[in-house]
């Protein structure tokens, strides 16, 4: 299977820039839009957090790049509060430049279900670090800027076979590095840890001794089962904050997992990535709360 996908075409993202009010010499805002195809869909049933994070990458990564031309930006920390995980779907988000400076952007996101009348189900804080672009890259856009939703693509992998997210159980999750998962700059796209982190959170509050006693993750002290296409059996994560400490360029990556606290049916889970190829040097810290859904 060709998995050489940008990664707003598996996720089938569309993007639209709000510009500024005239006059008020403001930054453009930014839209999205994203379908909830089913190899999107965890136990909760609507769109993971791991996806439903790149999605909001691209937004904000985009939105803050377009503030800082000619210069451009790199993601370093994505703060998500998830208020509900039954989405009907398309999902909308709503992006603005909340900061400028002149070596950071700071941006604010929300998503809504427009199948369920608006109703909000994520906000987010991104922040994004200001580079001077690379000479092969081109940053030429028609404004507004409109990025179309792709077509929906035939025999579509699950996220943990798209992002090579090796099968696995317990509090260690490894994810290889592949060409389509490298952003511009060449290095692991802030998206893919998203998901990563997803995945591994899930399943480390699935192994044994995990505060939940309700039998979600299968029965009391035993790993439950993996789906391809919905992740841990009946553990969905929610909030996340992920910090993005150093960019991730020859990999495999690995997510090592601690369980801090919780109670039945909801887990705070620590997470720390390692690359492997780079002497095992720390890429990135988050914390998850995964709940028994």
């Amino acid at each position: 299977m060709d998995l050489r996908y940008y990664m707003n075409e598996y996720f089938r993202l569309e993007r639209w820039e709000i510009p500024a009010a005239d006059g008020d010499g403001g930054f453009s805002a930014f839209g999205g839009r994203m379908p909830l195809d089913d190899h999107h869909r965890g136990a909760g049933g609507g769109m993971r957090t791991g996806a439903l994070l790149t999605n909001l990458d691209s937004v904000g990564g985009i939105l803050a790049g377009l503030s800082v031309l000619p210069r451009w930006i790199v993601t370093t920390s994505l703060m998500a509060t998830v208020t509900r995980l039954d989405h009907r779907g398309p999902l909308r988000a709503h992006g603005r430049v909340l900061r400028r400076g002149r070596n950071s952007v700071v941006a604010g996101l929300q998503v809504v279900d427009e199948g369920r009348d608006d109703v909000l189900v994520a906000a987010c804080t991104g922040t994004f670090a200001v580079l001077d672009p690379r000479d092969d890259m081109t940053l030429e856009f028609t404004r507004p800027a409109v990025v179309p939703m792709p077509p929906p693509m035939a025999d579509t992998p699950a996220p943990e076979e798209f992002f090579h997210i090796e099968p696995g159980t317990g509090t260690t999750t490894r994810l290889r590095l592949a060409d389509h998962l490298r952003n511009p700059w060449g290095i692991l796209h802030g998206g893919a840890m998203a998901v990563l982190v997803d995945v591994a959170a899930c399943r480390a509050a699935a192994s044994p001794g995990t505060p939940d006693g309700t039998g979600a993750a299968g029965e009391a002290g035993t790993p439950g089962p993996t789906r391809p296409d919905r992740g841990v059996a009946g553990l969905a994560a929610a909030d996340t904050v992920l910090h993005y400490v150093r960019p991730v360029r020859v990999g495999p990556v690995e997510a090592r997992c601690r369980l801090v606290g919780g109670v039945p049916g909801r887990t705070l889970v620590r997470v720390a990535v390692h690359d492997l190829g780079a002497d095992d040097r720390l890429v990135s810290l988050g914390s998850v709360v995964v709940l028994a859904v």
